[in-house]
């Protein structure tokens, strides 16, 4: 009897964290009528005005081929606009609700997605138990509601002059397992150092920089209102929200970028307009001898290096090719999920980006002689579940994931960019 007991109250008390998540999950947003397509062939001239026009969501990108999540009286424009498309998914909120009931309390953190304070405890915990090689600094800046944006630095190193290298996480709203990602990065090194041959002389070489929420308004408001939003959440005439990732002083307001605040692209009323971007950029221009830098995003597995705004090669290409080639190919023999390494601009253009800032002179103008190699990498998957990937894929993309970060480090370690 005691037994049974016990078990009921159990089972109650499971129900409860379960009805606890799926009410702090409460999105007021729905998206009846609305469908992903697939299309092919499109042209660069046919992508810039696909990308620019209000109540068109480019979800994925790959060579010659584009996702989008329209209405259906949409559809009728692109087709008119001679764009060739198949559906991917007849029903987002279909697609949506199967995500929500995925939204489960697990036993692992790593099982399951987090709230924007949940996740900032669970950093603030990190710090304190791992303290002999972790510095958590609170905020580098508050966003446009408020909030704080928190770096965490992780090294065994006490040299005055380390090399580090630099990852920011969750500029995108919707691309939650970016996110996550980064954490298991974090959790990875920290639980690693000291029992990792490899992991233990990285991190006496090298300072990790994380910046786990670019956009901590944006993540806030996927849980709150509208799973699918994607920008910052500054007020605006007619539409909310400024595009962080064309936000950036690089080629600003350039093609790949839009001035309709309804677009998903749009890139603000200036260069570093938005706190956020202005936080990031800061924080990054006031660390010394960053030799790497990534910005994490979801999805199409992809590993995209300079330039996005232009097709000349960067002075690095044959370099950052290798590096990216590399990466590509140790993520493969993971779980065999195939990411594509190649140019940003190899896809369609994009101006204003983190990743083509961070390897920018501006950026690095007082980084040394140094220069960040800045690349861009877009995690699971390739379209099954877009920014709805389930929390089961979480560990597996972060297990891929770790030996292409770990060579990463290690060959800008041994030898960095240069300036020229």
């Amino acid at each position: 009897m005691q037994k049974a007991t016990s078990l009921l109250l159990l089972g109650s008390l499971f129900g409860a964290l379960i009805y606890s998540v799926s009410a702090s999950y409460n999105r007021k947003q729905t998206y009846d009528n609305q469908v992903v397509i697939r299309c092919s062939s499109i042209s660069r001239v046919q992508y810039q005005t696909i990308s620019t026009q209000p109540g068109v969501d480019i979800w994925a990108i790959k060579k010659d081929q584009i996702d989008v999540r329209v209405s259906r009286e949409n559809m009728m424009w692109l087709r008119q606009l001679g764009v060739h498309c198949t559906m991917l998914h007849d029903s987002v909120e279909q697609l949506v609700q199967k995500f929500e009931q995925k939204l489960t309390v697990k036993q692992e953190w790593f099982e399951e997605y987090h709230k924007y304070d949940d996740i900032i405890k669970w950093y603030e915990e990190l710090a304190d138990q791992y303290s002999n090689i972790v510095t958590y600094y609170p905020t580098i800046g508050k966003s446009y509601e408020g909030r704080d944006m928190p770096a965490v630095h992780i090294t065994g190193s006490t040299a005055p002059n380390t090399f580090k290298m630099y990852f920011q996480c969750q500029i995108h709203a919707r691309e939650w397992i970016s996110g996550a990602v980064c954490g298991y990065i974090v959790n990875y090194l920290l639980e690693n150092y000291g029992n990792n041959e490899d992991v233990t002389k990285l991190l006496d070489s090298l300072e990790f920089i994380f910046i786990p929420f670019v956009n901590p308004d944006g993540y806030a408001y996927t849980w709150s209102n509208d799973r699918l939003w994607r920008k910052n959440r500054r007020p605006g005439t007619p539409c909310d929200g400024v595009d962080l990732n064309r936000n950036y002083d690089d080629h600003w307001s350039e093609n790949g970028s839009s001035n309709n605040p309804c677009s998903e692209t749009y890139h603000g009323t200036g260069p570093e307009s938005e706190p956020e971007t202005q936080n990031t950029a800061n924080y990054f221009k006031n660390q010394n001898a960053i030799i790497g830098a990534i910005d994490w995003h979801s999805y199409g597995q992809l590993i995209l290096r300079p330039y996005g705004w232009t097709s000349e090669d960067s002075p690095d290409e044959p370099r950052l090719k290798a590096i990216g080639d590399e990466m590509r190919d140790l993520i493969i023999d993971v779980h065999d999920e195939y990411y594509t390494s190649q140019k940003g601009i190899g896809l369609y253009p994009t101006t204003g980006t983190a990743s083509d800032w961070f390897y920018s002179d501006n950026a690095n103008l007082n980084n040394g002689d140094y220069r960040a190699a800045g690349i861009t990498i877009e995690l699971r998957d390739n379209g099954q579940s877009g920014f709805l990937l389930p929390p089961d894929q979480i560990i597996p993309n972060g297990e891929e994931i770790i030996p292409a970060v770990m060579y990463y480090a290690n060959n800008l370690l041994e030898n960095p960019l240069k300036m020229v």
